[in-house]
Order: structure tokens, then C-alpha cells, then sequence
């Protein structure tokens, strides 16, 4: 086996996670992958992963050999030429990341129409509210709520989140008074605990005033949705993305509160690793979800 082929065996062992798995996919045997792999750590005269008894890792060496790589193959696939390649009906797996609640509320009720316009693509989605390696967890795009600080990889923005201020019909019968941000500190909110800064709440007004509250609260979670339903059974006041809140809103389970204070949008963006080249199936699937987050009038941003 050629040198080609074994950086093509490398590359796919780094974003599959497992030999076992990239043998299966490649149809050869795990012995050779193994080989293949052990071959270039001479040549290379390094280490390029780390083992446990459950997944591999990227040494230091094996992300520079990576990165190398995989770009060594994005420009053998240049080559082929574009006409090529959009000739060809996109297929593949695509390992997408998301937040858990974005994916759950906003991603999977769209994929019927993603799998329709694209039946030969396997989707491997990823959900959680912790921060995705692009490289060490192979994944070919990550959604990511917030202002872009890391530089290294590419972005392209999908739309904004709207954070809103709302709390349940009951729990306003007993709190009726709540119509600055300043009130919020003498009734119980809902505390998300992975927020940066859990128990101080910022809003932007409409005439450019920001404000900075203390909040307390009996009820202080790690998961998103369990808020929503709290807020719903009346234990508080909650601050969510309005794609979130919005069917609770429009069917009065929910009630919007403080609306000037809410002028602020939170960018999401579909995150890849830095190349010149995006394969087809990671294009056409960030092309239909800008095209249908813009749709959307609580994922659009402002108008």
C-alpha cells in the first residue's frame, strides 16, 4: 500500500475515533490499519496517538501530522477539479456537534427535509453543552452559540439567538410587579449553571442602556430543558435564547417580560477545521441550515 493511501488510513482513524471502525469502512483488515499506522510513526520517528481501553487520542505530533495531511488530501481533491465534484450527488457520514438544546429543538426537527434533498448522507449527531475538539473528536462541524474566539478554524454564521425574559401566568399572579431588570434581584430565578456568569444577568435595552442584576434562585440546573419546564410549573423567572421559549410563549404557557431590555443577539455560527477545501457533504449542510435559520423568525437575528 502506497504512502497516499496510508495518510488517507490516518486521516479517517483520527475522525472515526477507532482502527476496528475505519477497517470496516475502508473494507480492509484491522491488521493492515494498525501496520499502516506504525509504518508512519517510524518514518516519522514519533508518536501520533495515545491509547486508553476505550477511545485514542491525538498526541501533539499526531495533531501536526494531521493537519498536515488532511490537507495533502484536500489539495489531491482540489485537483480532481470543481466540475467533478458538483457533478457528484453528496454522501458520506458528517459528524455534526450542537448544543443540546439547539439540536434537539432546532436541528432534528429539520432533518426529514435535509435527508429528503440529501438521501445518501449519514448524519452522526453530537449533543452536548460542552465546548467540541474539532480534531480530537473528528467532527466535521460543530454549532456554536457566542462570539467566535478561536481564530484557527473557519466559521460561517447561521443566524443569532434572542435571549428573552419570561415566567409562567401563575407565578406572575404572585410577583406582578417585574418591570425593570432591577426587580428581578427580590424574586426567584432560574439558575443555568453553565452560563459563564450563572447569577448575573446582563440586558441591553432598546435605547442602548446595559444593565448588570444579582440573581438568586431555589432551582440551579445543569440542562436547559429542565428550566423551560420550570419556569412553566411557576419556580421562577428565566432568561433563554426566545427560540427556546417560543411555541411555551405562543401557547400562554409563558409570558414575556422586561421586552426592552431585550435588544441583544448571541451569533451562531457552524464551525470547520481551518482548510481551503470543504467536502460537499459538510457544504450542503451548512447551506441548508443558513438557509433555513434565516426562515426561522427566532434564529434569523434581527431583521
Amino acid at each position: 500500500m502506497d504512502r497516499f493511501s496510508a495518510l488517507e488510513i490516518f486521516v479517517r482513524v483520527v475522525e472515526i475515533g477507532s482502527f476496528s471502525r475505519t477497517a470496516i469502512e475502508l473494507s480492509i483488515s484491522q491488521s493492515t490499519v494498525s501496520k499502516q499506522i506504525t509504518d508512519l510513526e517510524k518514518q516519522l520517528q514519533a508518536k501520533l496517538f495515545s491509547r486508553t481501553t476505550r477511545r485514542l487520542f491525538l498526541t501533539d505530533a499526531g495533531e501536526r501530522f494531521y493537519e498536515q495531511a488532511k490537507l495533502i488530501l484536500e489539495q489531491y481533491a482540489m485537483a480532481l477539479g470543481d466540475a467533478f465534484n458538483t457533478r457528484q450527488t453528496p454522501s458520506g457520514t458528517l459528524r455534526i456537534a450542537t448544543p443540546i438544546l439547539l439540536g434537539r429543538k432546532q436541528l432534528t426537527p429539520l432533518l426529514p427535509r435535509f435527508f429528503q434533498r440529501y438521501p445518501d448522507i449519514v448524519l452522526e449527531h453530537f449533543l452536548s453543552d460542552s465546548a467540541t475538539d474539532l480534531i480530537r473528536d473528528g467532527v466535521d462541524v460543530s454549532i456554536r452559540v457566542g462570539e467566535m474566539k478561536d481564530s484557527s478554524h473557519q466559521a460561517r454564521k447561521l443566524g443569532a439567538l434572542q435571549p428573552v425574559t419570561v415566567a409562567s401566568p401563575a407565578f406572575l399572579k404572585d410577583h406582578p410587579a417585574i418591570l425593570h431588570p432591577r426587580d428581578l434581584a427580590r424574586v426567584p430565578c432560574l439558575i443555568y449553571l453553565r452560563n459563564p456568569t450563572p447569577f448575573e444577568w446582563t440586558f441591553s435595552g432598546v435605547n442602548g442602556e446595559t444593565v448588570s442584576v444579582e440573581v438568586e434562585g431555589p432551582y440551579r440546573v445543569n440542562g436547559f430543558e429542565a428550566l423551560c419546564e420550570a419556569a412553566i410549573a411557576g419556580l421562577g423567572v428565566l432568561r433563554a435564547p426566545l427560540s427556546a421559549c417560543g411555541e411555551d410563549l405562543e401557547a400562554g404557557r409563558l409570558v414575556r417580560l422586561l421586552t426592552d431590555y431585550d435588544a441583544a443577539f448571541v451569533p451562531i455560527y457552524a464551525v470547520m477545521p481551518a482548510s481551503s477545501w470543504i467536502p460537499q457533504k459538510t457544504r450542503v449542510m451548512v447551506d441548508f441550515l443558513v438557509e433555513e435559520f434565516q426562515r426561522n423568525p427566532w434564529l434569523r437575528g434581527p431583521d
